[in-house]
């Protein structure tokens, strides 16, 4: 069953690649069944791969069948490992992102706070785990809009990593992750270096086609669109496009996001025939990925509609409220 087992996780990992995760659910829903007939219902792997199930049911949306494995995973960590241990803090901590996703802050900075607590105790305060609990609880604090609390997070997490001495991945997620609340406070003068030191080391250690420095490339333009700085953010924006088509191809949502972004560049420049062309290119595609009630989706076409209402264009306004007022009420 092990080859199975290990045959099913491989076909998961070129699915989740590809950005096929309902695919990749559905394949994880037989491993988790293989898993519990292997190892039982009460057992530490079991937890872990309802972990893994749960964390999938989070990017397609479905948050209530997440919550459930989620919590059931808890319950059975509780059992076997305790409630002290660094594996049940870290499925505490993907129950909190859970929260946070569905807009329950309180229940996610509880628990949250719980995980880094158990880190703490149990790791100590410069494991890489510990660094993560506080960047985690910094996008909360973000998403709160509590983006003092974010920046003090972020910092002490990047401290932490910076002590560790590699400039890796990790390194350079952290400072990706403190430039987000500077850059929402205007501090830009210093989430600037920031963004192009992530850049540059993404750059070094997984090259220049990776997914990874398309993402330090969005972030960086992005900066760069609320400083006006249009001009320079543009080219960014379409090397990160090209990446992503080159890593994922085009049905896959970070493609779609970054097309996202183009819109909202040309939008700001006036070149509204091209906004709408990459905004209606990226619903699209979010549509065939996610289905038309996944909050990307519903998030997306809402801010189409705004587009289309600052043009003048109400009679297609019209039309895409009337989709998304169906699909909300499903």
């Amino acid at each position: 069953m092990n080859k199975e087992i290990n045959r099913l996780n491989a076909q998961i990992s070129d699915l989740y690649g590809q950005g096929k995760y309902r695919e990749a659910t559905l394949v994880l829903e037989e491993v988790v069944e293989l898993v519990r007939q292997e190892s039982g219902e009460d057992s530490a792997d079991y937890a872990a791969s309802l972990n893994d199930l749960g964390g999938l049911y989070r990017s397609i949306g479905e948050y209530n069948k997440s919550e459930e494995v989620f919590l059931k995973a808890v319950d059975i960590l509780e059992k076997t490992v305790g409630p002290r241990h660094p594996d049940y803090a870290t499925t505490i901590n993907n129950l909190a992102g859970l929260y946070r996703l569905t807009g329950e802050y309180a229940k996610s900075e509880s628990l949250l706070r719980q995980a880094i607590d158990i880190y703490m105790e149990t790791l100590g305060k410069q494991h890489y785990l510990y660094a993560s609990g506080l960047n985690n609880l910094g996008m909360l604090y973000q998403n709160m809009q509590r983006y003092e609390e974010a920046v003090q997070c972020h910092s002490e997490a990047l401290d932490i990593i910076r002590n560790g001495g590699k400039k890796d991945i990790n390194y350079a997620t952290s400072l990706n992750n403190l430039a987000t609340p500077l850059r929402a406070l205007r501090r830009f003068a210093e989430a600037e270096p920031l963004l192009k030191e992530a850049a540059e080391i993404y750059a070094e250690v997984v090259g220049k086609q990776n997914p990874h420095y398309a993402t330090a490339l969005n972030n960086l333009a992005g900066l760069y669109c609320l400083m006006e700085r249009y001009e320079e953010a543009e080219p960014l924006y379409k090397e990160a496009l090209e990446i992503c088509e080159y890593a994922f191809g085009q049905e896959h949502p970070d493609y779609a996001s970054t097309l996202v972004n183009l819109g909202l560049l040309y939008s700001n420049t006036g070149e509204n025939d091209k906004a709408e062309e990459y905004y209606t290119n990226a619903l699209e595609i979010k549509r065939r990925i996610f289905g038309e009630t996944h909050p990307q989706f519903i998030d997306l076409a809402k801010s189409l509609i705004a587009f289309y209402k600052k043009n003048g264009n109400n009679s297609k306004a019209m039309e895409l409220e009337k989709k998304i007022e169906g699909a909300e009420n499903q």
